[in-house]
Order: structure tokens, then C-alpha cells, then sequence
């Protein structure tokens, strides 16, 4: 039987704001980080996702500073839990917890809500910019080219990778991959350090210009599905 749709919201929330600031999450963010990090939607998916939640009042906040609503329950997913874009086709509106209460039977001297204090994901998505994400595309093109394998294997597997082994970044992940395959490493190495090198020559700018070329990438491969 498919998850209630509130169910998966609260599972989303809780897993991209599990363990951030209260500084909140901007959304561009919060986008990158469903498409290109957790490989869950594309990066136009991820946008509208965030949009949909924001006006339907499951995420508050502006576009800079984006929180869950303080009202949800936050759900931890199950582990290997991910969403499916079809559940965020229609997001139905966020209903305040109050406006249920009157067709609830009351209990017994009900507890007082427990402040859900979520330390929400900044420590991922606050930090300085890993330099070394501009290498992902071309990591991934190598390990595929230089392994026989389809990019979008690479990329399963190194995700896979990721769910074994905790916080590791992406490009750390297809880097291992690369290793497991016997790869020559002082060539990953090199694709790393000169990705990373560039971005760190350039301003800001080019930093959000790699993203917008990523976006088409990713755009690119859903149309090849």
C-alpha cells in the first residue's frame, strides 16, 4: 500500500533538515541537494518540489532561509528510503494541527507538545563550498569511460556507497568506486585537483555557473531515460 503523501513530506523534511541550523536552508540549496547530492529528482523537479512545499505551508521562511514548518511531526525514514516524484505531483495543503483537534476525541490530561528542536541539515549545507563537487560530472564520465560502466551505474553504485558508509561526499564515493575498479588513481586525482583548482581561481559567479551546467546534465539524462 503506497505511504500516505503527508507520511512522505515528513519524511522528506526530516531528512533534509535533520541536524541543520536554525539558520534554515536557502532554496537553491535545498534543490541542489535533492538532485545533484541525494540524486532524488532533477534539478527542475527539486525547485518546483520546493516551491510547492513552500506555498503549501510545509516549509516557512523565505527563499533564503527555509524551515519545516514547526507544526509538522517529522517522520525518520526507514533505511534506503527515498521519495518518488510522483508523490509530489500535488502537495496538499499543510494543516495546522489546531484545526484538526475539534473531530479528535480528547484524552486524558493530554502531554504538552514536545518542542521538536531539530538541529536542521546545515552542517551539510552551511559549510564552506567543497571545492571539489565541480569534479563530479567529470568523475563520473571518467570511471565510465575507463570502467565499462553506464554512467547512471557509476553513479548507483557510488550512491550505494554512500548509504554504507555514512557521511561521505559524492565525489569521495566515485572516487572509491574508481579504486574498486582498479583505476589508475593518480588520474582521478588529477580531474579533483584541477576541477577544484579552477573553481578556486574564479569568482564566485563561476561557482554558480558549474551548477547551472550541471542542471543540464542532469536535464540531459532524464530525456536519455
Amino acid at each position: 500500500m503506497s505511504e500516505r503523501r503527508p507520511d512522505v513530506i515528513a519524511r522528506l523534511l526530516h531528512s533534509s533538515f535533520h541536524g541543520a541550523s536554525d539558520l534554515g536552508v536557502s532554496r537553491p540549496d535545498l534543490a541542489r541537494m535533492w538532485s545533484l547530492e541525494l540524486q532524488w529528482f532533477s534539478p527542475d523537479d527539486s525547485l518546483a518540489v520546493v516551491d510547492r512545499l513552500h506555498e503549501s505551508g510545509w516549509l516557512v521562511g523565505d527563499e533564503g532561509s527555509l524551515k519545516p514548518n514547526p507544526h509538522i511531526e517529522l517522520l525518520p525514514p526507514e533505511l534506503g528510503w527515498q521519495p518518488f516524484s510522483g508523490s509530489f505531483a500535488a502537495i496538499p495543503s499543510f494543516a495546522h494541527p489546531s484545526s484538526r483537534a475539534s473531530s479528535e476525541p480528547a484524552l486524558p490530561e493530554p502531554r504538552a507538545p514536545q518542542n521538536n528542536v531539530l538541529e536542521p541539515p546545515a552542517a551539510r549545507l552551511h559549510r564552506p563550498p567543497d571545492r571539489a563537487e565541480d569534479s563530479i560530472q567529470a568523475l563520473i564520465a571518467h570511471v565510465a569511460r575507463k570502467s565499462g560502466l553506464d554512467r547512471r551505474e557509476v553513479v548507483r553504485r557510488a550512491q550505494r556507497k554512500r548509504r554504507a558508509l555514512g557521511p561521505v561526499t559524492l565525489w569521495m564515493a566515485i572516487a572509491l568506486l574508481a579504486r574498486e575498479q582498479s583505476l589508475d588513481m593518480h588520474e582521478v586525482l588529477e580531474i579533483i585537483e584541477s576541477r577544484s583548482s579552477a573553481v578556486a581561481a574564479g569568482p564566485d559567479l563561476g561557482c554558480e555557473q558549474s551548477w547551472e551546467d550541471q542542471q543540464g546534465e542532469h536535464e540531459g539524462e532524464g530525456h536519455r531515460d
